[in-house]
């Protein structure tokens, strides 16, 4: 783990960092590390609950960095790539313990029953995408319409707004309200683990 040094200063230059890291320049790897990473650990850790979890998964994002430097042509603001590489390696690590969970409730329920099962994987995703569309299926007509719309047809907020004659505010107290009753729908039948990855998911 690289040590935080106290020379590197707060305020980047994102242009002049990215075209060093590019390059190969330790020394400006070592700057981005110590400017970020308390900001991601916090990010993260507010995501996953995990303090060990967190610190692995943001050395993953900066080892991800650091491996792909000479990639990363069409970066243009570092703050937020890194946090983007950040929140879907969270999402996984939910994903994956939220299918975890989920696959010992259904060996569960196939030794109970004695079937000879699909691939494990291919019943997990259709019991989620089941209960996703009737929990979608219950939401109020314009909730219903404007989740679809946003989610499903991935129509952009204020494009839906003017197709259905809205402010861009009501879609989007539309959709916080669409997402909580979503989660109150899936928290008749999962944990709060799995709710909460699939409703990072979508």
């Amino acid at each position: 783990m690289i040590e935080k040094k106290s020379k590197y200063s707060r305020s980047v230059d994102q242009s002049s960092l990215l075209l060093r890291l590019r390059a190969g320049d330790e020394d400006a790897f070592a700057e981005l590390f110590y400017t970020f990473y308390d900001k991601l650990f916090g990010f993260v850790f507010g995501l996953i609950h995990s303090k060990a979890k967190a610190e692995d998964i943001v050395q993953e994002v900066f080892l991800k960095i650091w491996q792909n430097r000479a990639d990363m042509v069409d970066v243009e603001n570092i703050n937020a790539f890194l946090f983007r590489i950040a929140q879907n390696q969270a999402i996984d690590h939910l994903r994956k313990l939220a299918r975890e969970v989920l696959a010992t409730s259904i060996h569960f329920e196939l030794d109970s029953q004695n079937n000879t099962p699909e691939p494990l994987e291919l019943l997990i995703d259709n019991e989620l995408k089941e209960k996703l569309s009737e929990a979608v299926k219950q939401l109020p007509p314009q909730q219903q319409k404007i989740y679809t719309l946003y989610k499903e047809q991935g129509i952009r907020q204020d494009e839906i707004a003017k197709q259905l004659n809205l402010s861009r505010s009501t879609i989007q107290s539309h959709m916080k309200l669409a997402v909580g009753n979503i989660h109150k729908y899936l928290s008749l039948y999962y944990s709060e683990l799995l709710i909460v990855a699939v409703l990072m998911s979508i």
